[in-house]
Order: structure tokens, then C-alpha cells, then sequence
């Protein structure tokens, strides 16, 4: 056992790998908060519907009978509210960079506006369940490998499960339009030490996490992108899911791509501040929707190019995957 602070103090990383400059940073350039909340929740809607469930580690009696359960990265809370709806007798602690919290809340659920690479700030062994998604466009490979994994296991009670589930950024059949853009947000992920296909590591860097149990546990699903199967309600939600995430890519690579883009550096810069100034999740949204109203003129170049991603999907039979990985800490 030890303090979260001696934790940090005797890792040997550096301090640039603690610094949060990534974190969000596709849904802050040029979008608005709004945009940020829709587009949580979707990729929210497609997981629970592609796995029937919202969680798949086998902590289901655990959660019946009352446990504490961490959401790291946990957004606006649809995850950890629905969990608190459908157990009620567990606690639930959500943790998130960004203060996008709900106004109203469970009376199980606590929601913590911080920066967990600062260190998650509980002691060594606090919950039954840790659950992390929607991560890869967030931390550099080295903050996987030298600080996530095992600050996760620290956190996490013997006997407890983690679990992580994030996509591919690579479709299955691709178009060319649609291959173009992720070439381009690859290159750009790359520039900021972001590992385009960390989704693919997570059971290697998971499985060298010390007090991890051995195998771990990988359950993957391939999802068809088409708005034509009006019958499919998870095919709809992806579509709508996918779409709306390439109208953030487009935002963050506009420049690359020759859209007309405003200063994104300016805008996120804007809106960090707001953050670190007011905790308030209404006030920030605000903020960020007056200076998105001040955008303009580029709404129609990315609409035409989001219909010819829409087009490819339907004429090239695009797919996505989506990765669960769970493992429980040994000792």
C-alpha cells in the first residue's frame, strides 16, 4: 500500500508524459459541447446495443450485492448513470477532465472534474470495478504504457476487474475519400504521440501490467456502417455515431485537408481556460457554442464530404470493430 503521491514519485517518467495535452482535443477543435455530448452518448448507445450489456467482465453478482465502481474518462455520464439505475446498490464514482457532468444525479453516483494524470486521486485498492472507453484519441502511447495500465491495477481491489473497450480508426473497406481523411488524422494523432492502432496493443501492454491476471480476456465485434437498414437499429445508431465523429475529425484536420477552418489552436485554447476557470458544465457549454456560432463558412464543405463518407459506406460495405478487454488483479 502506499499514497497516490508516492506512487507518482517513484515512477520513472518524465514530465511531459503526465502533461494532458491531447485529452479531447478532437472534440474541442471547432466543435462545440453539444457536438461533444452527442457524440459521447452515441458511441455510448452502440457499445450497450453491439454487446446487449454495458459491461461485459463477469462482476455482475458483485455489483448486485454492492460495489464501488470507478468510470475514468466518464464524459457526461450516460455509462455510469445507467449502471446506477440498473444497480442500485453499488456506488459509482465518475472522473473526467472536462466538467460535462449532469445537473442532476443519482444518489449513488459522484461525479470528480480532474485530471487523472495527475493520478487518480484514491488510495491503492478502492474499487471492485474500473471502467475506461474512448481513450485512443486521448493519451500517447507512452502514457498507456508508463502510467495508465497501472495506475488502473492500483486503484482496483484483488479480485477486482478492469476493463477497457475502444474501435479500430481503421475500416474495414474503406472508400478513397474515406481513406484519404483517416490517412490525414493518422499522420496528425502520430505528430502528437498518439498511436493510431494503440486499440490493437491494449491486451500486450495490458497482459506486461504487473498483478494482472493471465489471459486476458478479448471480445471484439464488427459492426456494418449503413443508414439503408432502416430495421437495424444498431446499424443506424453507428452510422449516426460514425459520421458525427468524422465531422470532428474534419474540424481537426480542415487545415490539412484545405477546408476553410478557423484558428483551432485559439478556439481549444479558449475553451481550456473556461474549464479551469468555471466548473460549471452549463457555463462551459455555453461558451463553447458562441464561439462555435462564430465559425462559419466551412459547414458546407465538410456536410458534402460527410455525404461522400456516408455514399462509400453504403458502396464499399464500410465496417468498424469495437474491442472489450477485461482482466482481474491478482494480488
Amino acid at each position: 500500500m502506499g499514497t497516490i503521491q508516492s506512487k507518482l514519485n517513484n515512477r520513472s517518467i518524465n514530465n511531459k508524459t503526465l502533461t494532458n495535452n491531447n485529452y479531447r482535443e478532437l472534440f474541442l477543435e471547432n466543435n462545440n459541447l453539444a457536438t461533444v455530448d452527442e457524440v459521447i452518448h452515441l458511441g455510448h448507445c452502440v457499445l450497450r446495443e453491439g454487446w446487449n450489456g454495458n459491461f461485459s467482465s463477469p462482476i455482475k453478482p458483485r455489483l448486485i450485492s454492492g460495489a464501488k465502481v470507478l468510470d475514468v474518462g466518464c464524459g457526461s455520464g450516460a455509462w455510469i448513470c445507467e449502471m446506477s439505475s440498473d444497480y442500485p446498490s453499488s456506488r459509482y464514482i465518475g472522473i473526467d477532465l472536462l466538467p460535462l457532468f449532469p445537473t442532476t444525479k443519482p444518489f449513488n453516483v459522484q461525479f470528480i472534474h480532474h485530471d487523472f494524470l495527475n493520478g487518480l486521486p484514491f488510495p491503492d485498492s478502492t474499487f471492485d470495478f474500473v471502467h475506461i472507453r474512448f481513450m485512443i484519441f486521448d493519451l500517447t502511447e507512452t502514457q498507456w504504457e508508463q502510467f495508465m495500465y497501472s495506475e488502473l491495477m492500483r486503484v482496483c481491489k484483488i479480485g477486482g476487474w478492469i476493463e477497457i473497450s475502444d474501435p479500430e480508426l481503421k475500416l474495414i473497406n474503406e472508400g478513397p475519400v474515406t481513406e484519404r481523411i483517416n490517412y490525414s488524422f493518422r499522420k496528425k494523432l502520430q505528430s502528437r504521440g498518439i498511436n493510431p492502432d494503440v486499440t490493437l496493443l491494449h491486451a500486450q501492454h495490458f497482459s506486461s501490467t504487473p498483478n494482472i491476471s493471465s489471459p486476458i480476456y478479448h471480445e471484439h465485434r464488427e459492426f456494418t456502417i449503413s443508414s439503408r437498414l432502416s430495421h437495424d437499429k444498431l446499424a443506424q445508431s453507428l452510422t449516426t455515431y460514425t459520421l458525427e465523429s468524422y465531422r470532428c475529425i474534419l474540424n481537426s484536420i480542415g487545415h490539412e485537408l484545405k477546408l476553410n477552418i478557423n484558428n483551432s489552436n485559439v478556439r481549444r485554447n479558449s475553451l481550456m481556460n473556461s474549464i479551469k476557470k468555471n466548473n460549471n458544465s452549463e457555463h462551459i457549454r455555453r461558451s463553447s457554442l458562441t464561439t462555435s456560432n462564430k465559425q462559419g463558412g466551412k459547414d458546407a464543405e465538410i456536410d458534402k464530404l460527410l455525404k461522400t463518407i456516408e455514399t462509400e459506406f453504403e458502396n464499399y460495405g464500410t465496417r468498424a470493430t469495437i474491442h472489450r478487454f477485461y482482466a482481474t488483479k491478482t494480488e
